[in-house]
């Protein structure tokens, strides 16, 4: 005589072996592993990132020293007047070396404008600015002229760590360096939904606490 509930138990056990091997990412070595990966790979540069986030976020009611620059101005002249903004920015490299190396000159075409004497016709201007981690460069020129007004800021290590944050000055390999902080943040993210019923609870507890965040996130941003 067969037994039955023995045999229709064994069974069940055998549907939910076979649904757990099925879609095992909750408890997939290479979940896991990625998961920890990408947070010791990224570790050095989120704290960096959540450091300086503080440190910008409180300055104004907490007794922490700001972001600041030290500002002054230089004035180039010229024996010849410039022929275009690509002299403009030769000549800025060649005095403030490694400076204007990606910079690109924003052009103001020449304006007429009315006046009690008549059009009054104003020459194009050509600018260019240059930024680093510790100091900052903005050029002027009116084109026809002899005369390029330069304005420099030097930044303190406030306003050098908020350029980093921001990703200012830094550089392709800073840019980089960030892109892959920020896949990282995402590994680590999808990662963590794909543990959450295996470490903290049932897969409806985890939607709902995503969807509060969301909502909680957007309702402060739109604040």
């Amino acid at each position: 005589m067969p037994h039955w509930p023995a045999s229709a138990g064994q069974f069940f056990y055998e549907v939910r072996k076979m649904k757990r091997k099925r879609l095992p990412l909750h408890n997939n070595k290479w979940v896991r592993r990625i998961h920890a990966w990408a947070g010791f790979a990224t570790l050095t540069l989120m704290l960096l990132y959540g450091l300086t986030g503080l440190w910008l976020q409180h300055r104004a009611v907490l007794p922490l020293p700001g972001p600041h620059t030290e500002k002054s101005s230089e004035e180039i002249v010229l024996s010849t007047p410039l022929a275009s903004p690509d002299e403009l920015k030769a000549l800025l490299q060649r005095r403030y070396a490694d400076m204007f190396e990606e910079g690109r000159p924003q052009i103001t075409p020449p304006q007429t404008l009315p006046t009690p004497d008549g059009p009054l016709t104003l020459p194009a201007r050509w600018e260019l600015r240059g930024v680093t981690l510790s100091q900052s460069v903005a050029a002027s020129y009116v084109e026809g002229t002899l005369l390029v007004r330069t304005e420099l800021q030097q930044a303190n290590v406030a306003a050098s760590l908020n350029r980093l944050h921001r990703g200012m000055g830094t550089g392709l390999p800073w840019q980089l360096v960030g892109d892959l902080a920020a896949l990282a943040m995402l590994l680590l993210a999808l990662t963590s939904l794909l543990m959450w019923n295996k470490l903290h609870g049932p897969a409806a507890r985890g939607i709902a606490l995503l969807l509060l965040g969301a909502l909680v996130t957007v309702l402060v941003a739109l604040l």
